[in-house]
């Protein structure tokens, strides 16, 4: 498997046709958005401000590993995170699942990303080792998560005032709670988030952390407090600063439904993003082996691509397929969603035809990409239709720095083989495996990801 999965994909590429009625309504729905953003230099995450302290010894302390433990309990929380997607996606009235959330809209400097929502509310998962069994106990142990739940609804256009804070044990049988939280008053729960932010970067700025309070989640295993790396352990812990502005109650009926989405898929196939198997090496050692990649989209980047998403999404509304014409997938493990389907009508099939699309910005600013989409988004949307047998698609792109934001759409023909398959197939099965000794054998990444840097380039086996 020496070649690299991008460049194996281009043989099946047959057709590439520009597609200048759709660029064009892309154009004109832009125009009357009327897009207008400005891009703060300075942003935060919005779990950052969730637990202040625990970002600011991160970003004083960044040359310090965490203990072998809390490894552990990351990679065990991320793993069952991917299986959330999938949970997620087969709730009725599912929305979005790991969906972005942009405080630039109404002048904050933050950037989240929601777990899912569920027919207008926010909902999200957090696993715990052991979970909370009454709201007392979570305004005791999970001030954070509570926080983080109403933060949410604030960076919401939409200000959902019912949402779920859903708490998932580690292990099998899964044990679930679901709590109903109702937002009494926004604007009081959005001056708190304020008051966060001026909080950290004032404690980066003077190097003097006292008024965050100790990490939410401060205790005797904690690497950097055995060895005396932490000198702010002493510090009082912030209390959830939102309670006077919120109701909570348990939610029976919503935990049922979680757990009904749970037992409805055997957990034994693992659902692997498009990108697990372009860059089926780095998705190993990031997703898991569980190793660290500092790689991270800008809020600018980010923001972009949730641009051309809302475009789109907006436009399909047109288009929409039903959804019994969305055919099912030869591999059930590689997620891609239902929303990325549209009924593409042309001159020669005016009833239409069911097609996946993929929609993604090129951030150059020269002329010269606007004539076709990446080679790594023709491979991309090239597994897509080889895994539901389909043998057109589209590519939707927004190029952000040309002429004020440019607009393209491509329709893409392929031709595929048994060998595609059999590939893309032979990647899965190694993934599945989580078999460390089995990486050699997967696709190389492309020369040019070891020419900009791999932070896992001197343990990735060569070929």
């Amino acid at each position: 498997m020496n070649q690299d999965m991008i460049n194996f994909m281009q043989q099946f590429v047959k057709e590439v046709k520009p597609n200048e009625s759709l660029s064009g309504f892309l154009k004109k729905r832009s125009q009357e958005n009327q897009k207008t953003l400005g891009s703060p230099k300075n942003y935060f995450f919005l779990t950052s401000l969730c637990d202040p302290m625990k970002d600011f010894v991160k970003k004083k302390l960044p040359e310090q590993e965490s203990t072998i433990d809390s490894k552990t309990r990351k990679i065990r929380g991320n793993k069952l995170h991917r299986f959330a997607k999938n949970w997620f996606q087969q709730m009725e009235g599912c929305e979005a699942s790991e969906s972005n959330l942009d405080g630039v809209y109404f002048g904050l400097p933050v950037v989240g990303r929601i777990d899912a929502k569920i027919n207008g509310s926010i909902v999200e998962l957090k696993t715990k080792e052991f979970i909370p069994t009454s709201i007392e106990e979570i305004f005791q142990r999970c001030p954070g998560d509570i926080e983080q739940l109403c933060f949410y609804s604030v960076l919401d256009p939409m200000k959902p005032k019912e949402n779920y804070l859903i708490f998932l044990s580690h292990g099998r049988p899964f044990e679930v709670k679901a709590f109903k939280i109702k937002i009494k008053d926004h604007n009081k729960i959005k001056g708190v988030l304020k008051k966060r932010i001026d909080e950290l970067s004032e404690a980066l700025k003077k190097n003097n952390p006292s008024i965050l309070g100790s990490c939410r989640y401060c205790w005797e295993g904690c690497s950097l407090k055995r060895d005396g790396f932490c000198e702010w352990d002493m510090i009082p812990r912030k209390e959830c600063e939102v309670s006077d502005f919120i109701d909570i109650f348990e939610d029976s009926s919503f935990a049922k439904k979680f757990e009904k989405s749970i037992n409805s898929w055997d957990g034994e196939s693992e659902t692997i993003p498009l990108y697990g198997i372009l860059l089926s090496r780095k998705y190993f050692h990031k997703n898991i082996l569980g190793l660290e990649d500092p790689f991270k989209k800008s809020a600018e980047e980010i923001r972009n691509e949730d641009y051309i998403k809302e475009l789109v999404f907006d436009l399909k509304q047109s288009y929409k397929p039903l959804q019994a014409d969305i055919p099912q997938p030869l591999c059930p493990e590689v997620l891609f969603s239902k929303n990325n389907w549209i009924n593409y009508i042309s001159s020669s099939n005016s009833t239409g035809e069911v097609l996946p699309f993929v929609v993604c910005t090129n951030e150059y600013d020269y002329p010269g990409v606007l004539t076709s989409p990446p080679r790594y988004r023709l491979a991309e949307l090239g597994i897509v239709a080889s895994l539901f047998k389909k043998s057109k698609g589209l590519i939707f792109i927004y190029y952000p720095k040309i002429q004020g934001g440019q607009y393209r759409v491509f329709e893409i023909k392929y031709s595929f083989g048994e060998m595609c398959r059999s590939k893309i197939e032979e990647v899965i099965n190694i993934l599945k495996s989580e078999d460390s000794n089995l990486v050699q054998n997967l696709p190389m990444c492309p020369y040019y990801f070891h020419k900009e840097g791999c932070n896992f380039k001197e343990i990735c086996p060569e070929n």
